[in-house]
C-alpha cells in the first residue's frame, strides 16, 4: 500500500521530498547544504486567483473609526507626532502622498506608488504641469514681457517642488524610523508638557503661515476683479475673472465653466505649494534644534558638576547622533532649501522692481505692500528657524568651559572639539550654510537692490525733466 500512494503522488511532489531528504541528511552529516528558493509552488495561481488577491487589496471597506482614548492625545515627545498635522495638510493639496501618517508608530509609515493619495498628487502634477507648459509657451512665443515671465517661473518653481516633495516622500518612512531612534535616545523629557511643546509649536507657526497665505490669496482675488469687472468686452463676470487672470490658458483654448473652475483649483494648489515650501523648512528646523535643546537643558542641570568620564561619553554620543540626524536630513531636503531661499528672494525683487509703479485702487496698494511684508517676513523666518539648529549644536561648549579642572577628562576634550570645529546647519544644495550670517547677507543684499533701484528711478525721472525743460526752451 505504500509504494501505491507513492507512485500516485505527482512527480514534481516526489523530486520535492527525495531533494528535502537529502539535504536533511547532508544536515546531520556535518555538510554545507545550499538551500535553492526557485521552487515552484504546485498550483500556478490562474487570473481568478490574481482577481481575488487585488479585490481584497484595492477594494477594501473603509474601517470605521474607532473613538478616540487617552492615549491618543498624549504625546511621546518625538517628531513624527509632531509633523502629522503638517503632513496631513498638505496631503489635501497632493502633496507627500505618504501611508499611515496618523500611526503613532513610524514603521507603520509606507509609500507606495497606487494609493489614492498618489493618484490624487498624479492628477495635480498632470494640471499644474499643464499650465506650465501653456505659460511658458506663453512667454516664449508672444512679445517680452517682465509679467510673463514671473508667471511662467512661478508655475515652474511649484512644478519642480512637487517632484522633490515627491522624492522625498519615497525616502520619508526610513527617515522618520532614524529620526525617532534618535528621539529615544535623548534625555527624557519631565513631563506630558515638555513632550507636546514641539507639537504646538508647529501647530502654532503652521496656522500663522498659512493664515497669512490665505489673506494674501484672498487679497490678490479682490483686486483681480477690479480688472474683470472694468472689462467691456465679456459680460459673465467668472469669465472675466479667468480670462483676465489667465491669458495664457484661454489665448489658445476656449473659455468653460469646468475649465476655469479647474484652472483656478491648479492655481490654488500652486498657491499653496509656493507657502507650504517655506513652512516645511521650518518645520524641519525647529525640530532639529528641539533636539540639540534637550542635550543642552539637560548639560544644564550639570552645570559646574564634577561628572564621570562615561558620563561625558554618553552624551557626546547622543550629540554626535544628533549631528548626524542633521546631515541625513539635510542630504534630503537641501534642494527644497534651496527652493525656498530662492524664491523668496526673486519675488521680492519682483516685488520691490514693482515698487516703481503706481497702483489703480487702494485695494490693489493694500495687496502689493501686504504681499511684499509677508515676503520679507517669511523669508526672515526661514533663515532664523534653520539658523537655530547652528545656535543649537554650538550651546553645549557654555557648559563644557565650566567643568572644574579635576573634572576634565578625554571625553570632554573630545566632546569640545567636537562642538567647536564641527559646523552643523542645513544647507542649500551645499552651496551655503543656513546661520545666522546668512540672514545679515540676505538683508544686505536687499537693501542694496533696493538702493539701486532707487537711484535708477530717479535717474529716469531727472532724464525725463530734462527733456520737458529742453521742448519747452525750444517753443
Amino acid at each position: 500500500m505504500a509504494l501505491v500512494s507513492v507512485s500516485c503522488f505527482p512527480l514534481s511532489l516526489k523530486s520535492l521530498q527525495i531533494d528535502e531528504l537529502v539535504s536533511e541528511k547532508r544536515r546531520k552529516m556535518g555538510f554545507p547544504v545550499t538551500e535553492s528558493h526557485d521552487t515552484k509552488p504546485l498550483i500556478e495561481p490562474n487570473w481568478h486567483t490574481y482577481l481575488k488577491r487585488w479585490c481584497a487589496t484595492y477594494l477594501r471597506w473603509p474601517r470605521v473609526p474607532r473613538r478616540a482614548s487617552r492615549d491618543d492625545w498624549l504625546f511621546k515627545g518625538t517628531f513624527h507626532e509632531a509633523v502629522r498635522g503638517v503632513l496631513t495638510m498638505a496631503q489635501m493639496f497632493s502633496i507627500m502622498p505618504v501611508c499611515g501618517i496618523l500611526a503613532k508608530d513610524p514603521r507603520k509609515l509606507r509609500f507606495t506608488y497606487t494609493s489614492g493619495r498618489a493618484f490624487y498628487a498624479y492628477f495635480c502634477m498632470i494640471g499644474i504641469g499643464f499650465l506650465t507648459a501653456m505659460s511658458v509657451y506663453f512667454f516664449a512665443t508672444k512679445r517680452f514681457h517682465f509679467q510673463k515671465m514671473v508667471t511662467a517661473f512661478f508655475y515652474t518653481y511649484n512644478l519642480y517642488a512637487m517632484y522633490r516633495f515627491g522624492r522625498l516622500g519615497q525616502r520619508w518612512p526610513a527617515l522618520m524610523a532614524q529620526w525617532t531612534r534618535v528621539d529615544d535616545s535623548l534625555p527624557p523629557q519631565k513631563d506630558m508638557f515638555e513632550r507636546a511643546a514641539l507639537a504646538y509649536r508647529i501647530k502654532l507657526c503652521s496656522i500663522l503661515v498659512m493664515a497669512l497665505s490665505l489673506s494674501e490669496h484672498l487679497l490678490s482675488i479682490v483686486a483681480a476683479v477690479h480688472y474683470s469687472n472694468n472689462c467691456p468686452a465679456v459680460h459673465d463676470p467668472y469669465e472675466a475673472f479667468f480670462k483676465s487672470n489667465f491669458a495664457f490658458v484661454y489665448y489658445y483654448f476656449s473659455y468653460s465653466t469646468f475649465r476655469g473652475f479647474m484652472t483656478k483649483y491648479f492655481n490654488v494648489i500652486c498657491n499653496f505649494i509656493w507657502s507650504y515650501v517655506d513652512l516645511f523648512v521650518i518645520v524641519i528646523s525647529m525640530g532639529l534644534s528641539h533636539a540639540f535643546r534637550r542635550i543642552n537643558a539637560y548639560l544644564f542641570l550639570h552645570k559646574r558638576e564634577k561628572m564621570s568620564e562615561q558620563f561625558w561619553g554618553e552624551q557626546r554620543q547622543k550629540y554626535r547622533n544628533v549631528c548626524d540626524l542633521v546631515t541625513t536630513v539635510d542630504d534630503h531636503i537641501s534642494a527644497i532649501t534651496m527652493l525656498s531661499i530662492s524664491n523668496n528672494l526673486f519675488f521680492i525683487c519682483v516685488q520691490i522692481l514693482n515698487s516703481m509703479n503706481s497702483r489703480p485702487t487702494f485695494v490693489h496698494t493694500v495687496y502689493f505692500w501686504f504681499n511684499l511684508i509677508i515676503l520679507i517676513g517669511r523669508t526672515l523666518a526661514v533663515a532664523m528657524f534653520a539658523a537655530e539648529v547652528n545656535d543649537e549644536s554650538k550651546r553645549p561648549i557654555e557648559v563644557l568651559r565650566t567643568i572644574p579642572r579635576d573634572g576634565w577628562c578625554l571625553e570632554a576634550k573630545r566632546f569640545a572639539e567636537e562642538v567647536t570645529t564641527d559646523t552643523v546647519a542645513l544647507t542649500g544644495l551645499k552651496f551655503f550654510s543656513m546661520t545666522r550670517k546668512l540672514v545679515l547677507n540676505v538683508t544686505g543684499a536687499i537693501i542694496t537692490y533696493e538702493l539701486v533701484l532707487i537711484q535708477f528711478h530717479k535717474d529716469d525721472v531727472s532724464d525725463v525733466d530734462l527733456c520737458k525743460l529742453k521742448r519747452m526752451d525750444t517753443l
